[in-house]
């Protein structure tokens, strides 16, 4: 098992500023992302107060700075076999930084290639409801083994209900699973999840913001869903009432600008009234598994190209090969000669079947070789 961290030792910095979270979203973490958790943590009293903090919180601040025993931390770690990603450094999730508050680190247990994987995979989160109905059950068991199969990795909560379900259903389905915790990545919540935990740390990756033994508490959930919002290209929400924890979910993945998807459910029924909601307020329908895979490779293929180019240019440039080689992708590109083109053009000059040809489109775009040239048009990269 990993343990410890990654990327040559411990951030000291960034894991004194984790360890200020097992009793909230601290304060200073909305300067991570312009100051760096090394800057925050030397940061002189005068900093501080410039930064807005309140003199009494400054005097806290400095005495668990002067206090924090970090090599027994760091042996804490290696004993409950943790490995720690602080913030930047080569595992930890590039699409965190983005939040108002984002986590210093990460403390994870993941299988060997575990993380790495996770990187280089398209993520899609489902949530739901604790209450789940066999409807539910059944629609989260259908999408998840839908997306894993087409190579997603399905990012969830590993609460009881649709949590469970969705990282069951993935490993059946030979897929990536991410349990993101509500306590700390070495306390087992629920304890019925005891066996799914281990499948997890086994063959998946389990990750908290909170540090070691922070036990789950009503605070700890809601804080968690801005990390399960963020790590998935886009959010599934498949049953929840209007007070659900996955409508928090959701609410955060539309703030940062994530696709949310949502099953729909009978009107009159209390556990699927969030779902509907969301629905109505614009979210995409998931009507059948299949077309939602789809739609959700289309529709998140601009974001994922983006981070593919910026930490795996090499990769990409071999993938572009291999596209550009298919028969689809040829008749894409040929058809583009001819200078911009819309779907319903490439659909007569090509002959494909308009699901193939959007597929083949998202793949082209995902490497580069085309690109958007105006509302509803496509042309050849330069």
């Amino acid at each position: 098992m990993q343990v410890a961290s990654a990327d040559g030792g411990t951030d000291e910095a960034a894991l004194g500023l984790a360890f200020l979270s097992q009793s909230g979203c601290h304060s200073l973490l909305r300067f991570v992302q312009r100051e760096g958790p090394e800057a925050i943590w030397r940061a002189p009293r005068r900093r501080l107060l410039e930064w807005g903090l309140v003199p009494s919180a400054v005097d806290r601040f400095e005495e668990k700075r002067r206090r924090f025993p970090a090599e027994e931390i760091r042996a804490l770690l290696v004993r409950a076999g943790l490995r720690f990603l602080p913030y930047g450094s080569q595992y930890y999730p590039p699409e965190l930084a983005h939040l108002r508050y984002p986590p210093a680190g990460l403390f994870a247990r993941a299988a060997e290639g575990a993380l790495a994987r996770l990187q280089s995979l398209p993520r899609v989160t489902i949530v739901g409801t604790r209450r789940a109905t066999p409807y539910g059950l059944r629609a989260t068991e259908a999408f998840a083994s839908a997306f894993a199969a087409a190579g997603v990795a399905v990012v969830s909560g590993m609460a009881l209900g649709i949590d469970g379900r969705a990282h069951q259903a993935a490993f059946d389905a030979g897929g990536l699973t991410v349990a993101v915790l509500g306590c700390g990545a070495d306390v087992i919540y629920p304890q019925r999840h005891r066996s799914l935990y281990g499948h997890i740390v086994r063959d998946g990756v389990v990750l908290s913001e909170l540090p070691p033994g922070t036990p789950p508490a009503r605070w700890t959930f809601p804080y968690r869903n801005r990390l399960l919002a963020a790590l998935g290209d886009a959010v599934l929400v498949t049953e929840g009432s209007r007070s659900s924890g996955a409508l928090q979910t959701a609410g955060w993945a539309l703030e940062i600008g994530r696709p949310v998807f949502a099953v729909p459910g009978p009107i009159m029924v209390e556990w699927h009234e969030g779902c509907n909601c969301l629905l109505y307020e614009g979210a995409g329908p998931a009507l059948d598994p299949c077309v939602t895979v789809e739609d959700f490779l289309l529709q998140t293929r601009i974001e994922r190209r983006e981070r593919r180019v910026a930490e795996r240019p090499d990769r990409v440039k071999g993938s572009r090969c291999q596209v550009a080689g298919s028969s689809a992708a040829e008749s894409i590109l040929e058809g583009l000669e001819r200078g911009a083109c819309s779907v319903d053009s490439l659909v007569g000059l090509t002959g494909l079947a308009a699901r193939q040809l959007t597929g083949a489109l998202a793949e082209l775009e995902l490497t580069g070789l085309v690109k958007r040239g105006g509302p509803g048009l496509y042309i050849r990269a330069p």
